[in-house]
């Protein structure tokens, strides 16, 4: 599957894009190549005079499971320097999406899980079917999500962060309303309808004062820092803890530090 093919771009006479991840069979997961594609039609949306809105969704029945996982066991294999190269294409992507000079709707068609939840996080309104769930499932791996830390700390709070973070719990539509994930939950059937709902709102402001409030919002936030959170992962996905973490997920068996009896 090529690089377009991993995705697909709709743009309607209003100006509204769609763009989907397009690989239903591993539940939209991204990988390498993926993180660059996006972030390469990212570009090319902005840059399009005839775009107003950006809708981020996935075909199929997931949104996003997250990370790839051939991509996950390979990147178990690599030098830490590579680990680091891995993750900051990744918060390159992140940073993409959340400083977009344009609206940002996700479009949530079903259970999101890891990085792709910094996806959600990283977009301006975010409305998911009921049935959706959610996860931050990287602790159980010996892994952080440290990219993505940063925004779902500015949408949920550090509170709900730690809780959410630490126990790797999944979490329903309703819970992810509650503390600000998500905008807006939806039955399945009313998607789309809810979607047209919410970009009809933002067609009525003016496209240049919906890029000064984006600007004025970020420069009322604290920074990133892209490096360190890339960093953090490089080192915990090259631990002795984080290669135990992938291989036994792979090995289907418990990690070392999870008592068996």
């Amino acid at each position: 599957m090529t690089q377009t093919e991993r995705l697909t771009v709709a743009t309607d006479a209003r100006g509204v894009c769609t763009l989907a991840l397009n690989n239903p069979t591993t539940h939209n997961a991204f990988n390498d190549e993926v993180i660059a594609a996006l972030r390469q039609k990212l570009s090319e949306i902005a840059q399009d005079e005839n775009v107003r809105i950006l809708v981020l969704t996935g075909n199929g029945e997931s949104f996003s499971s997250g990370a790839d996982l051939a991509w996950m066991k390979a990147a178990a294999q690599r030098d830490e320097a590579t680990n680091q190269q891995d993750s900051e294409a990744l918060a390159k992507l992140m940073r993409t999406l959340y400083e977009y000079n344009k609206p940002t709707v996700a479009r949530i068609n079903g259970s999101a899980f890891g990085g792709a939840l910094g996806l959600i996080a990283c977009c301006d309104t975010a409305i998911a079917i009921r049935s959706a769930e959610f996860s931050f499932s990287e602790v159980r791996f010996g892994l952080v999500p440290a990219v993505i830390a940063p925004y779902i700390i500015k949408a949920i709070g550090e509170r709900q962060t730690r809780h959410l973070f630490l126990s790797a719990e999944r979490f329903s539509s309703k819970l992810a309303k509650k503390i600000g994930l998500i905008h807006h939950i939806v039955d399945d059937e009313f998607l789309d309808e809810a979607v047209t709902i919410a970009t009809e709102k933002l067609l009525k402001a003016g496209p240049l004062s919906i890029q000064a409030c984006k600007c004025l919002i970020r420069s009322l936030s604290p920074n990133v820092d892209d490096e360190s959170s890339a960093r953090l992962i490089a080192q915990l996905r090259a631990s002795d803890e984080g290669q135990e973490g992938m291989n036994a997920f792979f090995e289907k068996r418990p990690p070392a530090w999870v008592n068996s009896d």
